[in-house]
C-alpha cells in the first residue's frame, strides 16, 4: 500500500482543459491512495478558470481550491502551492493536460530509492522548435552543472516533502524555466534524483500556456546569464552539505 500523496497542480487561464485535467488527476492518483489530497493552486485567472474550479472542487472528495488575492507569478505560485501539502509524497504536475495521469504509477515505483523523480517526455508532441530547444538546453545544463538529464525542466514529478523543504525556502533565480534549477538546487542539497519515461500529448484544447515563441529568445539568455550566478550558489550549498557530514563523521567516532 502506497502512503499517502499531495497531488498538487499550479493553474492560470486555463479554463479550457482544467476541468479535465483535475477530474483525471484525482480519478487516476487521489481516489486511489487512501489519505490523499489534492492541492488546486489558482492564480489569478481572468478566462472562467476561477468559477470551473469552485463548481468542480466540491465534487471531488479530497480536493482543495488554493486562491491568493493577488497575481503571484509562476515562481511565487509555485513554490506556496508546495508548501500548502500535507503529505510526506508530492505529486506536481502542470495542467496543460499533456501529461497522462496514469504515468504517475511509474514515477512512483521508484520513490523508494529516490527523493524525486521526475518524468522525462520519451516522444514529445510539441512544436519543432520546442522540442530543439529543450534538447540544446537540457545539453547546455548537463555540460555546464556537470548533472546529466534529458528533461530536467519537466513539469511532472514526484517528491519527498523532506528533499524539497529547505529548497523552497531558497532565493531562486529564475522567472522562466524554473524546474531546472529546482531540481539542481535539489541535487544540490545531496538528494537523489531520477528521469522516469512518461508519455507526452499534444494540449487537445485551447493555446498552449508555455512560453510563446517571441520570448523564448529572452527567457534562454536570461537563462545561461544566470548559469554562473547559479552555480556559484549551488557551489555554496554542497560546500556547506559536506560541511555537516564532515561534522557528522566526527562525532560519530
Amino acid at each position: 500500500m502506497m502512503q499517502p500523496v499531495s497531488a498538487v497542480i499550479l493553474v492560470y487561464n486555463e479554463a479550457e482543459v482544467v476541468e479535465e485535467v483535475a477530474r483525471g488527476i484525482h480519478a487516476g492518483v487521489v481516489m486511489k491512495i487512501p489519505g490523499s489530497e489534492f492541492v488546486i493552486a489558482e492564480d489569478g485567472s481572468t478566462d472562467g478558470t476561477k468559477e470551473i474550479l469552485k463548481r468542480i472542487v466540491p465534487e471531488m472528495p479530497g480536493a482543495r481550491l488554493v486562491e491568493g488575492r493577488e497575481r503571484k507569478g509562476y515562481t511565487r505560485a509555485y513554490k506556496d502551492a508546495l508548501r500548502c501539502c500535507r503529505n510526506e509524497l508530492i505529486f506536481f504536475s502542470d495542467s496543460s493536460g499533456k501529461h497522462d495521469p496514469a504515468d504517475f504509477w511509474r514515477l512512483a515505483e521508484r520513490i523508494d530509492a529516490y527523493d524525486m523523480v521526475i518524468g522525462c517526455k520519451a516522444a514529445r508532441r510539441d512544436p519543432l522548435y520546442r522540442v530543439a530547444m529543450s534538447r540544446v538546453f537540457n545539453f547546455l545544463v548537463s555540460s555546464y552543472f556537470g548533472h546529466r538529464f534529458n528533461d530536467i525542466n519537466t513539469g511532472f514529478r514526484l517528491m519527498k516533502r523532506e528533499a524539497i523543504r529547505i529548497v523552497l525556502d531558497e532565493d531562486w533565480h529564475m522567472k522562466h524555466l524554473i524546474n531546472f534549477e529546482f531540481t539542481l538546487r535539489v541535487v544540490a542539497h545531496g538528494f537523489r534524483v531520477a528521469e522516469v519515461p512518461v508519455a507526452h500529448r499534444p494540449r487537445a484544447h485551447g493555446q498552449s500556456r508555455g512560453l510563446p515563441l517571441k520570448k523564448i529568445p529572452e527567457a534562454v539568455f536570461m537563462a545561461l546569464r544566470t548559469f554562473p550566478v547559479l552555480r556559484r550558489d549551488l557551489k555554496r550549498i554542497e560546500s556547506g552539505v559536506e560541511r555537516r557530514e564532515a561534522c557528522f563523521r566526527e562525532e560519530d567516532r
